[in-house]
């Protein structure tokens, strides 16, 4: 039976040991990102969430708002003087909840609303599949689940451990880790990371 047919959160689900590939606490869920398929292992910032929930707050999808948020901290009071133009332009676009605003002083209230450990994209050959899987470097740790047998298996594990992408084979019903993924590291907060999570959001909350 292929990964297909029984779905990739499934086989996943089912397949990983809890705490060992991805986090205990982290959930699977099937998004498409940049046009790929692939399964995310995500956890939510709880209070976050709810906070949006009871504000009524839409997701932050436009750059130049998410570029505002970035720099302004959190919780504190800055002096609507002391922003330019374009991030004045900005925070009249920025949606309900997102901040506090009062004649004088914005207040930033929206964080990141969560965290993505893992993606995983499931492809029929590892090639393919790992072109799809290096899209998701700037912002998460990365994998490909394939079924066996694999085609030039030697090529498949050097390429996954040259680029630090997980490669999982799926045997009948086990899932075996070839070569584990490498754990991701953030280098900097960028207006693409947050929005890539944005935009997870929209598919995930």
């Amino acid at each position: 039976m292929t990964v297909a047919a029984r779905g990739p959160v499934d086989v996943l689900s089912k397949s990983v040991p809890s705490g060992t590939l991805i986090p205990q606490e982290s959930k699977l869920q099937a998004v498409n990102a940049f046009g790929v398929q692939a399964v995310v292992a995500y956890r939510c910032d709880a209070v976050e969430c709810k906070r949006r929930a009871a504000a009524g707050m839409a997701p932050l999808t436009r750059p130049d708002v998410l570029d505002l948020l970035m720099g302004l901290p959190e919780g504190e009071a800055v002096p609507v003087s002391a922003l330019s133009g374009p991030e004045r332009r900005a925070l009249k676009a920025t949606p309900k909840g997102a901040v506090i605003q009062s004649n004088r002083t914005v207040t930033r209230q929206a964080v990141q609303p969560l965290r993505v450990d893992l993606a995983i994209v499931p492809g029929r050959g590892w090639e393919s599949a790992m072109e799809k899987a290096e899209l998701f470097t700037p912002f998460c740790a990365r994998a490909i689940l394939v079924e066996r047998p694999l085609r030039r298996k030697d090529d498949a594990l050097l390429q996954a451990d040259f680029y630090g992408i997980g490669l999982l084979a799926l045997v009948g019903n086990e899932l075996d880790v070839l070569v584990p993924p490498r754990p991701f590291v953030k280098r900097r907060h960028t207006v693409a990371g947050w929005k890539f999570l944005e935009d997870m959001y929209t598919q995930l909350a």
